[in-house]
């Protein structure tokens, strides 16, 4: 359609072309001649115009049809990259805010106060090199200690009181003081119990934003009242070159000088089996024991909004390093 409408545009233009030679050779033409030729010229005018409209706006429409679309396209995908973040923020902020009773909603106001009561179990070792900064002998201990404990943590701040019962009973072991020759040892064993008081002061640092995870760090003292019995006797060799560290190579001295002369000599009174007076009695036998611990460190897990898990970590300098955990309840 385009190429015939330039064919019979040029066409025009050969029309006005010839008449205007005619025009120009007949310079006497009549006022009708004239007219011919001025309707020719509006002719070929109408034509160029005609060829433009129908030609050259299109494309221009065109143009500006295609730029709007490329500088409106990084608009639009910005707005839906932006409709999309909105969308996942959303989310996250509904999954976060939970209702105050859901008991998934494990997230804390760090200006209340918490209060929680449960259940405790620490297991303190006591290594050999400890009891050697006091006396010869001895073996690695454990002890374990189980109790109820009642906690209460405001503004990252957490403070633990425990009720608990320390079993340090022992086995046969045997004991010397760090000066005294080999002649002086004893083979000792106890049924011994400490039930502590202690108070504990940990510092809590949040590991996420829903309160599940925590991290404590701080220490802990106590002081517990001793109960049982602290057994005692002089000790001999049963063989030659008998070793400390195995107390069953060694005997116990029923009385003075028997039945060895030698290990049996020292007139402690020590002999059979002799059970050592309390402080109050005169003797060494402790009546309360200290706890003193630090550091202390603790990761807290909160499941559910009245349910919690701890574990503890740390060094008791009275007695040893120690290990343990909790589940409480939160009220």
């Amino acid at each position: 359609m385009g190429v015939a409408f330039e064919n019979h545009a040029r066409s025009a233009e050969l029309r006005v072309m010839a008449h205007e030679g005619f025009l120009t050779r007949c310079a006497s033409c009549n006022l009708a001649t004239r007219r011919l030729f001025y309707s020719l010229l509006e002719d070929r005018f109408m034509l160029r115009t005609a060829l433009f409209t129908r030609c050259m706006l299109p494309a221009i429409g065109a143009s500006m049809f295609f730029a709007s679309n490329a500088l409106a396209r990084p608009a639009d995908d910005a707005k839906e990259g932006n409709s999309a973040a909105e969308k996942t923020s959303a989310e996250s902020d509904k999954e976060t805010a939970r209702p105050a009773d859901d008991i998934w909603n494990t997230a804390e106001d760090p200006t209340k106060s918490y209060r929680y009561v449960g259940a405790r179990y620490r297991h303190v070792i006591v290594p050999q090199f400890l009891l050697n900064l006091f006396a010869d002998g001895g073996a690695l201990s454990h002890v374990p200690i189980a109790g109820l404990e009642f906690g209460t943590r405001r503004n990252r701040v957490e403070y633990i009181f425990s009720l608990s019962y320390a079993d340090y009973a022992t086995a046969d072991l045997m004991f010397k003081g760090a000066s005294q020759p080999d002649t002086a040892y004893e083979k000792i064993n106890s049924d011994l119990g400490v039930i502590f008081g202690k108070v504990e002061i940990l510092y809590e640092i949040p590991l996420d934003k829903k309160g599940r995870f925590a991290f404590l760090i701080g220490g802990g003292v106590g002081i517990g009242g001793v109960v049982g019995d602290l057994y005692r006797s002089q000790a001999y060799p049963l063989t030659p070159g008998a070793s400390p560290s195995d107390p069953t190579q060694w005997g116990r001295c029923t009385s003075l000088g028997t039945p060895d002369g030698t290990y049996c000599a020292n007139e402690n009174n020590h002999f059979g089996s002799y059970v050592e007076p309390s402080w109050a009695g005169g003797g060494s036998q402790p009546l309360v024991f200290p706890w003193i611990a630090l550091p202390q460190a603790s990761f807290r897990y909160k499941p559910l909004k009245f349910l919690q898990a701890r574990v503890d970590l740390g060094l008791a300098l009275s007695s040893g390093f120690y290990f343990g955990g909790s589940i409480d309840y939160i009220l």
